[in-house]
């Protein structure tokens, strides 16, 4: 066998071992076009709209010199216009905890509640809060937080002890 033929057999053996490495050699395909549009995404926000209001079980008050006891309750009142846009949106609005600061043990006897309307009908509930939906988006939604000192907030607990509402804020989070 000569050089040049040795040569041939080697590039066609190549030729084959590389084509069987790269599948098949036809491959067909189609694609349509679905026409699906562009997806946007939603938003999630409160502002606070007038001015609040701080209220004991007798009138108004002026938190900063507000000296509770055992038994008083002391409600904030303000109302918020509410963006909640998404189509399967829901939200809870609540009080942060963490933004209510100070003493540990008047903290503790201190229970905080939130409920809030819109349009004057009250909105539903959960263990989380008051719920959001897409429902509420661009109206005012009135909210009430209650700090109820505990009744039974026994000897010397919390007395003369402080918190700090200055930081105090009412969120709202998407469950």
């Amino acid at each position: 066998m000569n050089n040049k033929m040795k040569g041939a057999i080697a590039a066609g053996a190549a030729t084959v071992l590389l084509a069987g490495g790269a599948g098949t050699m036809a491959a067909w395909n189609s694609g349509v076009s679905i026409g699906g549009g562009g997806v946007g995404a939603g938003a999630l926000a409160l502002t606070q709209s007038g001015s609040p209001a701080w209220v004991d079980q007798h009138g108004a008050v002026t938190i900063t010199d507000f000296r509770a006891v055992p038994g008083d309750t002391v409600t904030y009142t303000a109302s918020f216009v509410v963006t909640a846009q998404g189509t399967n949106l829901r939200a809870n609005l609540t009080v942060d905890n963490a933004t209510i600061t100070g003493d540990p043990a008047l903290k503790a006897a201190m229970a905080t509640s939130v409920t809030a309307t819109s349009g004057g009908a009250s909105l539903p509930s959960n263990a989380g809060g008051v719920v959001i939906t897409p429902a509420q988006n661009g109206k005012v939604v009135d909210v009430k937080v209650v700090l109820a000192f505990k009744p039974a907030t026994a000897g010397a607990t919390a007395q003369s002890a402080r918190i700090d509402l200055s930081n105090f804020n009412v969120t709202l989070k998407q469950v």
